[in-house]
């Protein structure tokens, strides 16, 4: 059994206008037409739903069925003015998320010019750890993805690439280990945690040796500052962007090891053949005028074993 629209209106215009004539006259329909549907509706449900007379009185069911008319023509209504407002550019969505450096640096100015030209968009802007961000994009939790991008990224991304950093292992002073970990680092590793943003789950790896491997544990901790915050107190090792890293007291880069530093394009990605909302163009039409962009492409890129970590 399916409640069809006709009848949900025709129901809702008796009720509205107080009678079966007036409610033909603001269909346009023959009085006989809208009895013949109130009448069709009724049998179909097994019940009646209005008490006819001078005054048409709505049953217990009919009560019920009149909330459930109320509410979808109210949600139909709703539905085609935002519908209308789209297409003026009046309302947009933007689903937006961005890896901790992006948003330490970036997502400040780039959202405060995007909400002051575009005050009536709907935004789900969230902070998450790099590779997460992919797999978010992937999987639709967002339309748009602002971060590090992994050397392999999914063929059906469209990348926009803005600018480069290193990732850079890094100690702070405050470590047990410190002078150790300095002048022997490649020793001192499987005695370290690595304080890290995200690990892949389980199925999502590959069968590469892992840098996370070379450690005594990882603690899995997306917030950054609160990564900060254990590595100054030496409870381990963390990767920081080399602009974090400048900004941040007593934390230093481990020298002499193949992964100390690793390369990584940071930028925007989308699913190539998913049309963008109009939010989401109007976001990256902002970040190519701030940023200067550079086409070029990661697929060939070779992978090392430090672009596999987490970080």
């Amino acid at each position: 059994m399916q409640i069809e629209r006709h009848e949900v209106r025709v129901f809702d215009a008796i009720i509205d206008t107080g009678g079966f004539s007036r409610a033909a006259e603001r269909l346009n329909l023959s009085q006989s037409a809208v009895s013949q549907t109130m009448a069709n509706l009724e049998h179909k449900l097994g019940t009646t739903l209005v008490v006819r007379g001078r005054q048409p009185e709505l049953t217990e069911a009919g009560r019920r069925m009149y909330s459930y008319t109320r509410m979808m023509l109210h949600e139909e209504h709703q539905a085609l003015e935002d519908i209308s407002l789209i297409k003026t550019g009046a309302l947009s969505t933007l689903s937006l998320a961005t890896n901790s450096m992006v948003n330490r640096y970036f997502a400040h100015g780039l959202m405060l010019e995007f909400c002051s030209k575009n005050p009536l968009t709907r935004l789900k802007l969230d902070v998450v750890p790099s590779k997460e961000i992919i797999y978010g994009v992937d999987e639709d939790r967002w339309e748009l993805g602002f971060g590090p991008l992994q050397s392999a990224m999914p063929k059906h991304f469209d990348i926009r690439v803005y600018f480069s950093e290193q990732r850079v292992l890094c100690v702070h002073r405050n470590h047990p280990r410190f002078d150790a970990l300095m002048n022997t680092p490649a020793d001192e590793l499987a005695n370290t945690i690595l304080l890290t943003s995200y690990l892949d789950e389980a199925t999502r790896r590959d069968g590469a040796a892992r840098l996370s491997d070379a450690f005594a544990g990882v603690w899995e901790i997306s917030n950054l500052d609160l990564r900060l915050a254990l590595a100054a107190d030496g409870k381990g090792v963390t990767y920081l962007s080399d602009r974090v890293l400048a900004d941040t007291d007593g934390m230093v880069a481990l020298p002499g090891l193949p992964v100390s530093y690793i390369p990584r394009d940071v930028g925007i990605f989308f699913k190539k053949h998913e049309p963008l909302t109009t939010g989401a163009q109007r976001f990256l039409s902002i970040c190519d005028r701030h940023f200067a962009k550079t086409d070029f492409s990661l697929n060939d890129r070779p992978q090392s074993p430090g672009q596999q970590a987490q970080t």
